[in-house]
């Protein structure tokens, strides 16, 4: 872990059981069983399953090493969380908005920087800016996306960072992300009035 090469190892050491398996399903004709994994995608060590019916808890360790441990979620099965995105499905729409389990941890969690030492200025508000398009992409309904802003806005404000450049980085935001977040109405573009 930490080398520049990780990801593409454990990427190439899952594909190659995950490969074998398959094989093995194909020549044994189980495609029964293989149409039970079309909504499945991985990245490195994350499993995200779609209408698998639980088949994975059944098959995983004739995919995966004994050695390898599996730890399925307690998902109800129309929520779970995914790399940084909590996914939910309501009424056959799946929405998704941010999730970071840092929120959870019984300690605060530094992640962002204090302007009151020697960090340049402009791009720590550039971090904000990054913030706010991750969130955009995230959240499917505005308040979500609000939510997660004014939670990010009051860790920033106790790090120093100006109320005054924060509303002028949301207007850059603003300005140059328009069209991702257009789908929350032009209301949007007033946000800021909101912030304490």
């Amino acid at each position: 872990m930490g080398t520049d090469c990780a990801p593409y190892l454990a990427n190439l050491f899952l594909f190659a059981f995950e490969y074998k398996w398959i094989e093995k399903q194909v020549k044994r004709e189980k495609f029964h069983l293989l149409n039970k994994f079309k909504g499945c995608c991985r990245y490195i060590d994350d499993l995200l399953l779609i209408n698998n019916n639980n088949v994975m808890k059944r098959v995983m360790y004739q995919i995966y090493p004994k050695e390898l441990t599996l730890v399925p979620d307690d998902s109800d099965g129309t929520t779970t969380h995914f790399l940084d995105l909590l996914l939910i499905i309501e009424n056959y729409f799946l929405s998704s908005s941010v999730y970071d389990k840092r929120d959870v941890f019984s300690f605060p969690v530094v992640n962002f920087p204090f302007l009151n030492g020697n960090i340049p200025g402009r791009s720590s508000y550039g971090v904000f800016i990054g913030e706010l398009v991750r969130y955009a992409r995230a959240c499917t309904y505005i308040d979500d996306f609000k939510s997660k802003v004014l939670t990010t806005i009051s860790k920033l404000k106790k790090q120093f960072f100006k109320p005054k450049m924060l509303k002028k980085s949301w207007f850059k935001f603003c300005r140059t992300h328009f069209l991702l977040i257009q789908k929350y109405g032009s209301s949007i573009l007033s946000f800021y009035k909101e912030w304490n």
